[in-house]
């Protein structure tokens, strides 16, 4: 991060306790470059060099009787809302006092404080009163068939089977009830491309994508980091994930734009089927292809051009979603 972007968003981090005499809740609040604040003040939580901002945020929080939470004093409220409530809370459902969001806290939490998760799972009553011995034979392929298709084991409350049973609690019950088949299922999952990402971050990328846009993106249109289309995943999870489809429809803002494109004809150029290539521009501009013979001469006149085989469309006509082909020049 460089000093001026650092500083841009240190002022209006500070701009906004300042006003609000709270910290922004995630995914609430963005910057003016459109990062979101809490995620951003969430990691440089933790790291020395920013320990004077951190100190003068929560000077100025103490003001107003509130305050930055450290870790136990998180584990005590998120127990408080357990023993309230008798649920993990899912995602989004729950927040500390400093606005930081439980669930999500959670589940980063636990990977280095095991012993701190047994105390959650002991202060639920499906923990202690499911007998997985009773039940077992009836919702082992369930079971096992969502856990191949997530390629992963589920967070707490994200899939719901029979009679409201938590497949997490059955995950956790399994260890000690059936060793064999829980080490199988583990040995099934590390089968998977190390760097895929986890189900957790796929949701967390295609939140941050619909609250940048504004709408849903359209399929082919936006990807994750490791390069699956985002439209495909959410299209295929949506009635599955526990309040995915009601997170989405939090963060539409704008109704989908049509894509308005400009048509062009290049010259001397066909592909296998004897069609001539079109070119589209996303600009809008007219341009003068008179002389251009060749796609990549075409994208030094504009690098937004993207072409397609075999279909002629009518210039400025809108369209929801082209596919676009590559073929062969004669």
């Amino acid at each position: 991060m460089s000093n001026d972007l650092y500083n841009k968003r240190k002022e209006e981090f500070k701009s906004y306790v300042l006003d609000n005499h709270v910290l922004p809740r995630v995914w609430k609040v963005r910057f003016s470059d459109n990062t979101d604040m809490r995620l951003w003040f969430n990691k440089i939580l933790k790291l020395d060099e920013f320990k004077s901002f951190i100190n003068e945020i929560d000077v100025i929080l103490n003001n107003y009787d509130s305050k930055i939470l450290n870790d136990s004093e998180k584990e005590d409220e998120f127990l408080n809302y357990i023993h309230s409530h008798n649920q993990i809370p899912l995602y989004g459902q729950a927040y500390f006092s400093d606005n930081d969001e439980m669930h999500s806290w959670y589940l980063s939490y636990r990977n280095n404080n095991r012993d701190y998760e047994t105390i959650v799972h002991d202060s639920l009553s499906e923990y202690r009163n499911l007998d997985l011995a009773e039940i077992w034979s009836f919702i082992r392929d369930e079971f096992i068939s969502i856990i191949k298709t997530l390629k992963r084991i589920p967070n707490h409350g994200e899939f719901i089977i029979r009679d409201g049973i938590d497949v997490r609690v059955i995950y956790d019950k399994l260890v000690s009830f059936d060793p064999e088949t829980t080490e199988k299922l583990l040995l099934h999952l590390q089968t998977y491309k190390k760097n895929q990402l986890s189900f957790d971050d796929r949701i967390g990328e295609f939140l941050e994508c619909v609250s940048s846009l504004g709408y849903i993106p359209y399929i082919q249109e936006s990807r994750f980091s490791d390069g699956t289309d985002m439209f495909t995943w959410y299209d295929k999870y949506k009635n599955i994930v526990t309040n995915l489809e009601s997170e989405v429809s939090a963060r539409i803002s704008v109704e989908p734009p049509k894509k308005k494109v400009n048509i062009y004809l290049i010259p001397n150029f066909r592909n296998t089927g004897g069609n001539f290539y079109t070119v589209c521009s996303n600009v809008g501009e007219r341009l003068d292809l008179s002389q251009v013979s060749s796609f990549k001469e075409a994208k030094k006149l504009d690098d937004s051009l993207v072409k397609r085989g075999g279909v002629i469309l009518k210039r400025d006509e809108e369209i929801d979603s082209v596919d676009f082909t590559k073929g062969k020049s004669k």
